[in-house]
């Protein structure tokens, strides 16, 4: 009946407009072809060859080698788009790939250590694709740098992937030098499932960097590493300078039972917005650190909001909510300046810490707002605050509190801090030692 329908209508529309239904049939399979034509070049795999072909039907690579045919697609192409038809392709070592090139898979799965290279180019584009390491135990292997490297390169965009069975990145972001920046970089909408170390790693000197719309799921469940993240920024030093300007938004953020879900080193400028983070030991966490102990400016502009929060409860270990800290080494002491915690809802955190505890815990910041949190069935304490300064904490209500070592605190302050100001907090009865 369905089929009936729709001939019907074509049929009165040709009759409308004087066309045969002959000429309009084939008019619509001009159009399909068409939309199959608008890659450069393409490649195929049957059981024993890999083909790769110009949209002009020249053929330009056949045998049995998956890099060397797409690396002939790749020279193939001084600006357009490359199309990776269905099939597993096996990737023995990374391809490096050029400025101006479109990558698009069509139920194509890439298997390697490190699949693909982008240095010194800009306007590069991934999509489509799943990525894996070739075996399921994802054994540690010499040289391993992640399955997408970017390497100085700027306005690129990796999107509609997925990345599963990894060891070590998913997409990993370096410099060669301190002369260098990765710049105008979007990861967005892929998935990050089963890994064992960083879905997403930041190196040094990036910019303008966007990570948005992802899944990270199964995060170092075989506990294979000591630490593990879903997005993380690395650390700046003396010789390379922070990273800045980075957007970690509208991600879902699910079990990692050993480490981190957002964790920031070292960056200026940096937005962790509207994120769902569920199961994860301590699902975020900015601070201060430096590969040489050395901090030579002081870190800025943090925003942290609207994110949702869901810690365990089925008796796994669970830290803090959200951690903001900043250098202290020593005698060192180099607070993070202008740091907003707002509108997050924050639920069932820290089951077992009786010091850094609390829904948020902010150390050695200045000029910060904690603001319309939404707090519950956390353990110990709601809001704990160690050395800040000039800092406003206000309209957050925190109720269910859960005891732990001691009476529940809705606010902990610790070793000073001036210029504190506290306004319109809710606390209800479970909160036994308001703090203020």
């Amino acid at each position: 009946m369905v089929k009936r329908r729709k001939t019907t209508s074509l049929l009165m529309v040709c009759l409308v407009l004087g066309l045969s239904l002959g000429t309009a049939i084939a008019s619509a399979a001009d159009t399909t072809a068409d939309e199959g034509s608008n890659y450069t070049v393409s490649i195929s795999k049957d059981t024993t060859t890999t083909s790769v072909h110009t949209k002009d039907g020249e053929l330009i690579y056949e045998g049995n080698n998956d890099v060397e045919a797409i690396k002939a697609a790749v020279n193939a192409v001084d600006e357009g788009s490359i199309l990776i038809n269905s099939g597993t392709y096996m990737i023995s070592s990374a391809i490096e790939l050029k400025s101006n090139i479109e990558l698009v898979g069509k139920d194509a799965v890439l298997r390697g250590y490190s699949i693909f290279n982008i240095t010194d180019a800009t306007n590069v584009t991934i999509r489509g694709f799943e990525f894996s390491d070739p075996d399921e135990a994802y054994l540690p292997v010499v040289g391993d740098v992640g399955l997408i490297k970017f390497e100085n390169s700027n306005n690129c965009l990796i999107e509609d992937n997925t990345f599963t069975n990894f060891r070590s990145y998913g997409v990993y972001l370096d410099v060669s030098s301190p002369s260098y920046t990765n710049e105008e970089i979007t990861i967005r909408n892929n998935e990050f499932l089963d890994f064992g170390y960083a879905g997403v790693m930041i190196g040094k000197q990036s910019s303008n960097v966007y990570v948005e719309d992802n899944l990270f799921k199964d995060i170092n469940t075989r506990k294979i590493n000591v630490n593990s993240y879903g997005v993380a920024v690395a650390k700046g030093g003396s010789s390379y300078k922070y990273s800045e300007y980075i957007y970690i938004r509208n991600n879902h953020i699910e079990n990692n039972p050993v480490w981190e879900g957002i964790d920031s080193h070292g960056s200026n400028n940096i937005y962790i917005e509207d994120n769902t983070i569920t199961d994860v030991k301590i699902p975020i966490a900015v601070s201060h650190s430096t590969s040489d102990g050395s901090y030579p400016e002081t870190l800025h502009d943090v925003k942290i909001t609207g994110n949702q929060i869901q810690g365990y409860t089925n008796g796994q270990k669970q830290d803090s909510g959200i951690y903001v800290i900043g250098g202290h080494g020593g005698a060192v002491l180099e607070p993070i300046s202008r740091v907003i915690v707002s509108d997050n809802t924050i639920r069932d955190v820290n089951n077992w810490l009786i010091s850094d505890d609390g829904a948020i815990v902010l150390q050695s910041v200045e000029k910060a707002v904690v603001e319309n949190n939404d707090i519950s069935g956390v353990g110990g304490t709601g809001i704990n605050l160690e050395n800040a300064d000039s800092t406003v904490v206000k309209g957050n209500s925190i109720k269910d509190m859960k005891p732990i070592s001691g009476a529940t605190q809705g606010l902990k302050i610790i070793s000073g801090g001036s210029n504190l100001e506290f306004e319109n907090n809710n606390f209800d009865e479970s909160v036994e030692v308001p703090g203020v």
